[in-house]
């Protein structure tokens, strides 16, 4: 079971900004507090409490902002060095979720790391637009990945609320957790996807990916398509190419 992680690791996860504006907002808190309680006798020792410790307090926001932004700087130098699918693959299994967060950010995702575990439901919790999207990262490369996991990740998403899931692994998924992903609009990236999704190239080749006519190109962001079932709409279970960059970009074709 994945250790229960403090208040204070959970802020050092968030972007760094954050613990900036709690680190302002300490004083002005403490002095609305002092305020409030000081007019009763009773309840006054709260608010000379909440005067005394607002420094302690707002040095710890701070301490996590620091700890955040130095985090987003070791892990964004990871997500640029490692070019080739051995590097990614080279990567522990905590690496390779930071590594594929560091992916989301760069796609403009507000990204939050789960309480460290190497197979908890749910690894990074991505919010943009209003959507709350649940990916679980999985650093396999010996044997396919089968349905139980897309299962796990669809359960996770509709206790938690999440509107999009994503399952993204080093290795392949087996036939059936393919179907049950497309079913229930979980996206499924595999390694070789990966290597095309991060402009991850392979060894010996520095080209960009080639998309080939049954691969065709994004008329949104110029990236390959793939096929994908619709679940909902005038034509449900209609096949249609969608873009392989989903949620990031909602470019669609025809097939």
């Amino acid at each position: 079971m994945a250790r229960r992680s403090s208040i204070f690791e959970d802020i050092s996860k968030l972007p760094w900004q954050v613990g900036v504006v709690l680190a302002v907002l300490c004083y002005p808190a403490a002095m609305l507090l002092k305020s409030y309680f000081g007019s009763n006798p009773v309840l006054a020792g709260f608010g000379i409490a909440a005067s005394t410790i607002w420094p302690i307090l707002s040095g710890l926001f701070l301490l996590a902002a620091f700890i955040s932004f130095v985090g987003d700087r070791n892990k964004a130098s990871i997500f640029k060095s490692h070019r080739s699918i051995e590097k990614v693959r080279s990567l522990n299994w905590q690496q390779f979720e930071q590594f594929v967060g560091s992916y989301f950010k760069d796609q403009d995702y507000l990204v939050m790391e789960t309480a460290d575990g190497p197979d908890g439901g749910v690894d990074l919790v991505l919010r943009k637009d209003g959507e709350k999207t649940y990916v679980q990262c999985k650093h396999w490369k010996t044997y396919k990945v089968g349905v139980e996991k897309v299962r796990e990740l669809l359960g996770s998403m509709v206790a938690g609320g999440a509107g999009y899931g994503v399952l993204v692994t080093t290795g392949e998924f087996t036939s059936s957790a393919r179907q049950f992903g497309g079913k229930h609009g979980v996206r499924l990236i595999d390694g070789k996807e990966l290597e095309s999704l991060l402009r991850v190239t392979p060894v010996g080749d520095t080209s960009n990916p080639v998309i080939t006519a049954d691969q065709p190109e994004c008329p949104v962001c110029n990236s390959a398509m793939v096929k994908r079932t619709a679940k909902k709409g005038p034509n449900p279970g209609s096949q249609f190419w969608g873009c392989s960059r989903f949620p990031g970009c909602r470019g669609t074709r025809k097939v």
